[in-house]
């Protein structure tokens, strides 16, 4: 064999890559007598495609797999991973870094296909595993962070829409998205993006990267590149948020606004003494005084209160400051005549931060405390109040009528303005990176492969939000208890000095709100080895086989906060985990051309855990081409994913669980609330305003345990379809895909009295009997015009305090439907080449069984809230000279607002509320059904130089009002309007 014949050879076999094959093919023609030599060029075709180890010439495999190229990614206006996910149907929404704050896992994004959750979508850098971002989400859900992938060294992404633990073992149950990146780059490169929204003058996303290499590996033997991304996204404070949600949110919430006290209140930075109050003993009344030199006086039903603005430089909900850097190098050298050395690294710093807002106010507790779990103190509930005046304080300036009232003692409200507006807030930082090196090479005619790769995440949440218990005491302690009343009250001359806004206070603040953090690290090291060649000629062709080996390391760990852990920070305690396993894999896949149109794709995976027996994963797969322009496929697998280290190890989470909802005290605080609002007095319609809902909400203290028995969950996966070209410039694919989960891990359903271990109630509060008595109060007057019942409602009991429960398996959900993709080109002649394609995912169905029993006791969820029936996506791609254009629209059909047939008896047409809460006028059907158009142009003026603009949500379509989500609209769609991206590109 010739010297370059041999080189080529073994340069195709080793990269598998369609632009190395073709500069080898181009430095070396075979002679035409050697048909040898012809067969191992034709050979050089051979690639390996995502859910495989076998190299074919034919990417068209059993398994439904969807590519998009770089220019795709282009076309689309997409600068992020995650913005490409936004245009593929089978994609489903996810936590993205701007909404993830308070989350566990703050500052990152997940990938989600079929709507099986991050934990059974399997993310792949060059077809091998990334570490877990350092923070799981809900301190549950481990998952690979897709902000940390270097975009500009995206050569395509290949999403494999089938199960694949067969292949790559466990989290691949619902599909594999491998994002791969240039093989090889000479020259440099330099792009730059911003983004702009009218809507929002605070909305700005920069973007810039550099990509530079050297060396040819056909001539030079070797490359080596670098790309390097940074990214940097504004906060949007509240300022400019605040007014700009769906209409039906200010209906529903009518004191949103007005309690923000613009133009009413004292500004932010001025000066305000608060106002203090107390309880009528004789009626359990509350009554509020404005204190001395108050002038932003607001009359009340219970009185007077002096008010201050809401300073709305908080960045909670419009998204915070978002700084990403990803660094990325690869290299290939070749050594002798068929051996390849490759190496990787991946590094990404993240640095996210939301200002908390307002200044936090001395506001004396008379509802329920704050409680949480600590990890320190076993069981029991923590529990802060904020203290009373005393009758002697120096700064208890309440009137003698107000202090008649409880003997002296009176509670405070307070703004502490003295750290100033910025104190408050969260940042999140992550440090990860991934490094490889390995060698492959061919003998024979088989091709073998091995690398090392070590991976991690640092993530640290640094939080300035709670109290610091000692801290607290320090700046207005020590604490006493009243003896005429019993209550816990402040210093009577504490080191705090009311009155006054100085350094001092300052100083004493930062000790009782101070930032404390909360670190954690996760490590991921593996060997892996195949090999991959003939095994045997057959009449209808050549059989394959693949085999090959995975041993990894991992470990998580999160050592926890100490001040939280010993129960010294409100509501954070000290949340901690310590898991550490190795793992090892053994895998085989051949393909079989059974007959000339007949093709068998079998692999088997044996992966072993500890704690539990080795997990044997198959997959069988058969393609069928049955006419030249007709393919038939089909597949059968079984998937696992094996129970993370934060779900499995030691540990626990010690936190809170927001939005628990308790039927009892929801009922009763609304039967007040609903009262209330029919007053002709002001004072009572603001009362029942903010109480309405207030109990139907809350944040409780949990206490989330991991189980070290928990079995892996496990799952069926098929899909049958076809792929259909009747013509050169048209082609059809449809897919049936199914998915059934069982044994899936999951935290408990603190909703359901049965997962609960452990629970504790509040006690009936002052602030529930002053409830009461207003309403008692507003029932004896006849000028308020309201027909009261002759028992008026009350509180049975107070508000849940606590939970406690287990990671356990529970239950199993089956998910399937249809994808449909339809494309075709069309060569305009002069005019250029135009791509159209639409691409669908149609739900069949979604159900779910939370326990062990038979049947599907929810029923079927498609239709149901954040299950539609039909994902679509159209895109139109134009080439014209050195214009390029692109045109996509995202579709999302419309569901119910009820969550299950369940949830339908309490939220439907009749009721016209979703959540209990009440919906827009005209959509008591349901949440419509949405889509947004993008358009984007590039222009290649000079060779090396190519501009673009941009035009996301082209028509500026404003989302709808959600009473499902937090937000208030819908995650897949945004509230910013119309977006503007311009981007340049110079390649030198």
């Amino acid at each position: 064999m010739a010297p370059a014949i041999s080189m080529a050879l073994g340069l195709g076999l080793l990269t598998g890559g369609f632009s190395t094959i073709a500069s080898a093919q181009s430095n070396a023609t075979p002679p035409a007598d050697d048909k040898q030599d012809d067969a191992k060029v034709t050979e050089l075709q051979s690639v390996t495609v995502t859910g495989s180890n076998i190299k074919r010439t034919d990417a068209e495999t059993s398994s439904p797999l969807q590519i998009v190229t770089a220019k795709d990614i282009e076309n689309m206006g997409a600068r992020t991973l995650l913005q490409v996910l936004d245009n593929l149907p089978a994609a489903r929404p996810a936590q993205v870094d701007s909404k993830s704050l308070f989350t566990g896992s703050d500052g990152a994004s997940q990938a989600n296909l079929r709507g099986l959750g991050a934990q059974g979508t399997l993310v792949l850098l060059n077809g091998r595993r990334l570490s877990y971002y350092g923070a799981p989400a809900g301190f549950q859900t481990q998952f690979v962070n897709i902000d940390a992938i270097p975009a500009a060294a995206i050569e395509r992404m290949e999403v494999l829409t089938d199960g694949a633990s067969a292949v790559y073992g466990t989290d691949a149950i619902a599909g594999v998205i491998n994002v791969i990146t240039k093989n090889s780059y000479q020259g440099l490169e330099v792009s730059g993006t911003y983004d702009i929204a009218r809507r929002f003058d605070s909305y700005g996303e920069k973007q810039a990267s550099i990509t530079g290499g050297f060396g040819d590996l056909g001539k030079d033997r070797y490359n080596v590149y670098a790309s390097v991304n940074l990214y940097k996204r504004d906060g949007i404070p509240d300022s400019e948020w605040y007014d700009k949600n769906p209409a039906q949110f200010y209906v529903n919430n009518p004191s949103y606004i007005p309690n923000l006290r613009l133009g009413t209140g004292s500004a932010p930075g001025a000066f305000n003494p608060g106002y203090y109050f107390a309880f009528d003993p004789a009626t359990n009344a509350r009554r509020d005084e404005a204190a001395p030199g108050c002038n932003n006086v607001l009359q009340v039903a219970s009185g007077t209160r002096c008010i201050w603005e809401t300073w709305m430089n908080r960045e909670i909900n419009g998204g915070a400051n978002s700084e990403r850097m990803t660094a990325y190098v690869n290299a290939h050298f070749l050594i002798g005549e068929s051996t390849e050395a490759f190496a990787e690294a991946t590094y990404t710093d993240i640095d996210l931060r939301a200002n908390g807002g307002t200044p936090r106010a001395y506001g004396t507790t008379t509802g329920n405390p704050q409680s949480w779990f600590s990890r320190n103190t076993g069981n029991n509930v923590n529990q802060f109040l904020t203290p009373w005046l005393g009758p002697n304080n120096e700064y208890n300036h309440a009137s003698p009528q107000l202090k008649a009232l409880m003997g002296g003692v009176v509670g405070l409200s307070y703004l502490l303005q003295d750290v100033g507006g910025d104190h408050f807030g969260q940042r999140n930082t992550d440090q990860s990176y991934r490094a490889l090196a390995g060698l492959r090479g061919y003998f024979g005619d088989w091709s073998w492969e091995t690398a090392l790769a070590t991976a991690g995440a640092h993530s640290v949440t640094y939080q300035t939000t709670n109290v610091n218990i000692d801290g607290f005491t320090r700046a207005f302690g020590p604490f006493t208890i009243d003896p005429g009343t019993g209550r816990v009250i402040i210093s009577d001359h504490p080191a705090y000095k009311f009155g006054e806004i100085s350094e001092a206070n300052a100083a004493l603040l930062r000790e009782a709100f101070p930032t404390f953090d909360i670190h954690s690290w996760t490590r991921l090291h593996t060997l892996d080895g195949k090999v991959e060649g003939p095994l045997f000629e057959l009449p209808a062709g050549e059989a394959r086989a693949a085999f090959g080996f995975n041993v990894s390391r991992e470990t998580f760990f999160t050592p926890g906060n100490e001040d939280a852990a010993n129960g010294k920070i409100t509501q954070q305690g000290g949340s901690w985990f310590d898991g550490k396993r190795t793992t090892y894999a053994l895998f085989a896949e051949t393909v079989v051309p059974l007959t000339e149109k007949l093709e068998l794709d079998a692999a088997l995976r044996v992966d072993k855990y500890p704690n539990f027996s080795a997990n044997v994963a198959p997959k069988i797969g058969l393609k069928y081409q049955a006419l030249p322009e007709l393919v038939l496929r089909g597949t059968y697998s079984e998937g696992f994913r094996a129970p993370s280290l934060a779900e499995s190890g030691t540990g626990g989470v010690y936190a809170q669980i927001g939005g628990y909802r308790d039927e009892t005290r929801c009922a009763e605080t609304n039967a007040i609330a609903n009262l209330l609002r029919q007053s002709s007095r002001p004072g009572d319609v603001d009362l029942g305003d903010a109480l309405f809902n207030s109990d139907c909400s809350r944040n409780v203290a949990r206490m989330t345990q991991p189980n070290p028995d928990l079995r892996p969950e496990k799952a069926k996966i098929a899909t049958l379809g076809f792929v259909f070209e009747p013509a050169k410039w048209l082609s059809v694919s449809a897919d049936w895909w199914f998915v059934y989960r069982r044994n899936e891990i999951v935290a408990p359903d603190y909703s359901n009295p049965e997962e609960i271990i452990a629970m504790t109630r509040f006690p009936i509060t002052e602030t529930d009997l002053a409830n009461q008595a207003a309403l008692a109060d507003m029932c004896n007057d006849p000028a308020s015009g309201v027909s009261c019942p002759t028992t008026l409602p009350i509180y049975s009991t107070g508000n849940v305090a606590s939970v406690i429960g287990q990671y356990k398996n529970r239950g199993r959900t089956l998910v399937d439907g249809f994808d449909v993709d339809a494309r075709s080109r069309f060569d305009l002649g002069e005019w250029g080449r135009m791509n159209i394609g639409v691409a669908a995912t149609i739900a069949r169905r979604n159900m779910y069984n939370s326990d062990d029993g038979t049947g599907w006791y929810y029923g079927n969820f498609i239709g149901y809230y954040n299950n539609p029936r039909l994902r679509a996506t159209f895109n139109a791609d134009w080439s014209y000279k050195n214009w390029d254009t692109g045109f996509y629209i995202n579709y999302v059909g419309k569901t119910k607002w009820a969550y299950d047939q369940i949830d339908a008896v309490d939220n439907n047409p009749d009721t016209c509320t979703g959540s209990f809460i009440a919906v827009a006028p005209g959509q008591c059907e349901g949440a419509p059904s949405w889509w947004t158009a993008n358009l984007s142009v590039n222009w290649k003026p000079i060779e090396k130089l190519t501009v673009g603009l941009t035009v996301k949500n082209l028509f500026n379509r404003l989302p709808f009002y959600d009473p499902n989500d937090w937000m208030n609209f819908p995650g897949y769609t945004n509230n910013f309007g119309r977006i503007y991206s311009v981007t340049a590109t110079y390649k030198f």
